[in-house]
């Protein structure tokens, strides 16, 4: 059925949200910012409330980019401002119009630029975006990796997508008119990227007892693909492949069980860096995150590494 939901900004003026909590709703997107000057003047005080009555808070950035250097910029703005609340969903672009009248080419990339920032800041980063828009005047393949958001004011979505908004005009209790409703697909969502995993694992005291295994197994049903899988369980297709030794991530079969967790090794994995090489595209190179490959290699800087310098991966 999903998880219900609701996305706010000023326009819903002083929210009573121990109400809101109360009429079913369990997650808030609220509006934080918009280009790179503008902020919500409700942002701090719904997230306070909202996070007070026990609702899962997300922030979402309404985008006036054109490029890749006004989405970085916008996308700054934005962390600036968030980083002063508490929050327990995903950061969102707000990707409904194209301002610059750009190509799609260009927009795209704008917007993954935006992600991928978001993304260096050690949160999770979600792509929001109408249904027309996001088929018609954005690269969907470019999208893949990150979670996604899509507005369509009908009986049925029509595609896939991990949180649906499907209606501008709804009511809930302690908010006094309209109010956009969203249904969530995707269980674990969160604000941050890394959790537990993010932290440089302490020493421990050598034992011979052997690790608990942690890996979850799935059973492929009828309709599913490696791509919704990866997005369902927040992986990636190439480590679902790398793990479960898929060479054609087109060909699953039903009945077929995939490994989700774990590792296909426990030896610690080493990369030595080439001329134009970014943390961030290691990163994605090895299916792990930039805080991650920094704190395993003691790297302050994420923007500082060089060629030669050995650094450990998995």
């Amino acid at each position: 059925m999903g998880i219900k939901g609701i996305d706010v900004s000023h326009w819903q003026g002083n929210i009573n949200w121990k109400k809101v909590a109360g009429d079913g709703i369990k997650f808030a997107f609220i509006k934080a910012t918009e280009g790179t000057t503008l902020k919500d003047n409700k942002f701090e005080t719904n997230v306070s409330g909202a996070n007070a009555a026990g609702i899962k808070t997300g922030a979402y950035h309404f985008a006036r980019f054109g490029s890749k250097s006004e989405a970085l910029a916008e996308a700054r703005f934005f962390l600036s401002v968030v980083k002063k609340v508490h929050l327990t969903y995903p950061l969102v672009l707000d990707l409904e119009v194209n301002q610059r009248n750009v190509s799609k080419s260009v927009l795209t990339d704008a917007a993954v630029a935006f992600l991928r920032e978001i993304e260096k800041a050690g949160y999770f980063a979600m792509i929001y975006s109408g249904k027309s828009f996001l088929e018609n005047c954005l690269d969907e393949s470019k999208l893949k990796p990150f979670a996604l958001w899509v507005a369509r004011y009908s009986s049925k979505l029509g595609r896939d997508a991990d949180i649906w908004q499907y209606s501008d005009c709804g009511r809930v209790a302690g908010i006094s008119g309209n109010v956009d409703m969203n249904i969530c697909y995707r269980d674990g969502l969160k604000a941050k990227v890394s959790g537990k995993t993010e932290k440089a694992p302490a020493a421990k005291p050598v034992s011979n007892k052997k690790p608990v295994k942690t890996e979850t197994v799935y059973t492929v049903k009828k309709g599913d693909t490696l791509s919704e899988i990866a997005q369902k369980y927040s992986t990636t297709v190439k480590a679902l492949q790398s793990l479960n030794n898929i060479k054609d991530p087109n060909k699953i079969y039903v009945g077929q069980k995939l490994k989700i967790g774990g590792s296909s090794s426990n030896k610690k994995q080493y990369y030595t860096i080439k001329s134009g090489d970014t943390l961030s595209g290691i990163s994605k190179k090895f299916n792990t995150s930039i805080k991650t490959l920094q704190n395993w290699n003691s790297i302050k800087n994420p923007d500082k590494i060089y060629a030669g310098q050995k650094i450990r991966v998995k």
